[in-house]
């Protein structure tokens, strides 16, 4: 062969193969060249607790699946804005997002307590639990009121996903056993926010909000006796547990606590439509591995609470739930008298006729395989 072809062929393979390398580069790894979009979440809750870390565990996935092109840093209670603050600060874009609690929204509009924590699973005439409102808020007709809600009730820009969940919440904690209504009283005690408060002191019982990170101060300085804020999981992190000795685990007060991640509309409308999908997707996917750890990591905190701490675990009085089930009913229906709140409390009560046959039964087949294996 003419070595003037050879070289010729060999400057042609020199020029092209490098683009051709440049060119399937770019084609698969298209994140490489493209800077990473920045997504802060400031939380309303410690970094020990079950909520930020089932945000910290969303932001890792979302940052491996877009391979580094959404890169969410998160943020513990009070590290930007303080948690009161969160839904004003995302509004107005000072931060990207915020992860919250949707009844801390309640002092806007009351609605927000009825998408975050309704108070006995909305009364008698709702009596739905966790997994049933979940459902709600996600699958069912609750989506479309939680958008209305934030869009045409509150007028934020911002978008929601329920990211996680924390219900039942305790009693809680005191350093004395509670024998009846009349006992719990005469505590101060931290209760969450809305309506949920307002219906303990409908039956005088002289509840206070306070944040997460504030409950054991408050209850050092004797400012508070007890105080009610999650589950074991978050609960013995935060150390209520060497203070107060006597815990009241049930929560049919308070069977409902949906944790929410909160995006500024515009810096979501920015975002591609797979990262978007991938937020979505993967707030869902948070919300069922909440479900999870709520009960392995629940179960070693409160084996650990009463082995090695000496923690007392009680039933809850009955005559607390009895009246506190008849004012969340009064409760209730004095708001009821806003049109908004009316519309999401018969939507909640229509969905939970549709789904309470089926779950009844459910819930009844468990009891009987749970007390058949206690009773052995």
């Amino acid at each position: 062969m003419d070595w003037r072809k050879l070289r010729d062929r060999a400057i042609v393979l020199i020029l092209v193969i490098p683009a051709l390398c440049l060119l399937l580069g770019a084609w698969s790894t298209p994140s490489a060249s493209a800077a990473a979009i920045k997504m802060r979440v400031q939380t309303a809750a410690p970094n020990v607790s079950l909520s930020f870390q089932s945000v910290a565990r969303f932001a890792e996935a979302v940052r491996v699946m877009s391979d580094g092109r959404l890169d969410i840093e998160v943020f513990p209670d009070g590290a930007i804005v303080p948690a009161a603050r969160i839904g004003d600060a995302v509004n107005t874009g000072l931060v990207e997002a915020g992860a919250t609690y949707a009844q801390y929204f309640a002092g806007k509009h009351m609605a927000g307590a009825l998408f975050g924590a309704p108070p006995a699973g909305g009364g008698s005439k709702v009596g739905i639990d966790q997994f049933g409102h979940m459902t709600w808020l996600i699958f069912g007709p609750g989506r479309e009121l939680h958008d209305e809600y934030y869009r045409d009730i509150l007028k934020m820009n911002l978008v929601a996903f329920p990211v996680g969940f924390h219900g039942p919440l305790s009693v809680g904690w005191f350093a004395k056993p509670i024998e009846s209504l009349k006992d719990l009283q005469g505590r101060r005690y931290r209760s969450g926010p809305g309506l949920v408060a307002e219906t303990w002191k409908k039956i005088g019982v002289p509840a206070t909000f306070l944040p997460g990170g504030e409950i054991l101060p408050a209850g050092q300085r004797g400012v508070i006796d007890g105080a009610q804020w999650g589950s074991p999981y978050d609960d013995i992190p935060l150390g209520f547990h060497q203070i107060w000795k006597h815990y009241y685990l049930q929560g049919a007060h308070f069977p409902i606590s949906t944790w929410e991640l909160v995006i500024n509309k515009d810096f979501w409308n920015k975002l591609t439509p797979d990262l978007r999908k991938m937020v979505e997707v993967t707030a869902r996917a948070t919300v069922l591995e909440t479900f999870y750890r709520l009960l392995e990591d629940n179960g070693k905190m409160l084996k650990e609470a009463i082995e090695k701490h000496g923690v007392i675990v009680h039933d809850v009085p009955p005559d607390i739930f009895d009246a506190y089930m008849k004012a969340a009913d009064e409760v209730l229906e004095k708001y009821a008298s806003d049109p908004f709140f009316k519309k999401v409390l018969d939507s909640q009560r229509d969905y939970a006729d549709l789904i309470r046959p089926y779950w009844k039964a459910s819930l009844k087949s468990s009891v009987f395989l749970v007390e058949g294996v206690k009773k052995k």
